[in-house]
This record gives C-alpha cells, structure tokens and sequence, in this order.
C-alpha cells in the first residue's frame, strides 16, 4: 500500500493563488514580502526566502526582478515616490508652509523611524539612474517647500533638504538605541530648523 504524500495545504493554496496574479499584482507582492523580509533579517536575506513569503517559486522572483540590486532598486524607487507625493501634498496646502513643513516631517519620521531597509538600501544602490532621478526630483520639491517657509521667515536662512535627511536619519537612530525616543529627537530637530525669529 502507497504511503500517503504530505502536502501543506497552505503552500498550495499560496502557489494557487499567485498563479492567479497578473504580472503588476505579481509585482506588487513581491515587493511588500521584500519588504518585510528584508525589515526582519537585513538586505542580506536571500532571494529564496523573499520568494517563500510571497508563496512564489524563486523563478519567479527572477523573471520580475533580474537580480537583488533591481529588487532593492524598485523598493528605493517606491519609497522615494511617496515621499515625493508626501511633499507635493503639503505643497498644495493652502496657508503658511511652516505648519505644513512640520506635519510632513512628523509624517515621514512616524513611516521611517523604525525603517532601516530602505536607508541601508538606498545607501547600496545610490548610482542607480531610477534612483538618482528619483532622489533628485524628490529633493527639488523639498527644497520648494523649504523656500516658501524661509521666505516668510519660520524656517532658519540655511536650512536646506540635506538638513531634511539628516534629521530623518537621526530619528532613525535615536529609535534604533532608544525606542521611546525618537519622538524627542523629531522634537529637538524640528525646533533646530526653525527660524530664531519665528
């Protein structure tokens, strides 16, 4: 008599599933199980391991994402297209740019404070040319922002989108050595942006 095979029922349905996906919804999960994949255990995590959280073979993987460095390239690209449509939205707002500038760092920090993947990513792959246009369109529309709040005088004369990332990635790091704290930090960087006038 045959020994009955053992099938995870759970792995088939997942394979089901994303054998039902078309290739932008194939996409689209590969990216978030990157995501938490990579949050979890470092950008080193391989290629395999993204493919089991998205319930796809590794092939699969490969043929949306030729190699690791086009994956972790998409997920800067992403990343940095929300921030750019976070900075379009308080560009739109009516009123002063000041209490705008501050709700869009408060923003930002409370989605990046605890995300180190796309900061240790985005520092591997910064020549990438997605990237670099990403990045610098980003950081034109920052620095529109910043120039409507220096105009009306709440924001310091030198404060520019450098000082943005900065302050970021120290938010960043203040959650990495005190969890609790990255609040305060926001609170002393933001303080430090505004004008002494103001």
């Amino acid at each position: 008599m045959p020994i009955p095979i053992q099938v995870d029922a759970r792995s088939t349905d997942r394979e089901c599933a994303w054998a039902r996906l078309d290739g932008e919804q194939k996409r689209e999960r590969l990216l978030v199980a990157a995501g938490e994949v990579f949050a979890r255990d470092g950008i080193e995590a391989p290629m395999p391991a993204v493919a089991a959280a998205a319930g796809a073979g590794v092939g699969s993987v490969y043929r949306q994402f030729p190699s690791k460095e086009d994956l972790l390239e998409a997920l800067v690209v992403r990343r940095l297209d929300t921030v750019t449509r976070d900075v379009e939205a308080a560009l739109a707002k009516s009123g002063a740019a000041w209490p705008a500038l501050v709700e869009l760092l408060c923003e930002l920090a409370d989605r990046q404070a605890g995300d180190d993947v796309v900061a240790e990513a985005m520092a591997t792959i910064t020549e990438h040319p997605a990237v670099a246009e990403r990045a610098a369109r980003c950081e034109q529309r920052i620095e529109a922002l910043l120039a409507r709040a220096r105009q009306e005088g709440s924001l310091r004369a030198d404060a520019s989108p450098r000082d943005v990332r900065l302050l970021l990635g120290a938010v960043r790091a203040a959650r990495r050595r005190e969890p609790d704290s990255w609040r305060r930090m926001l609170e002393l960087g933001v303080d430090g942006l505004a004008s002494r006038g103001a």
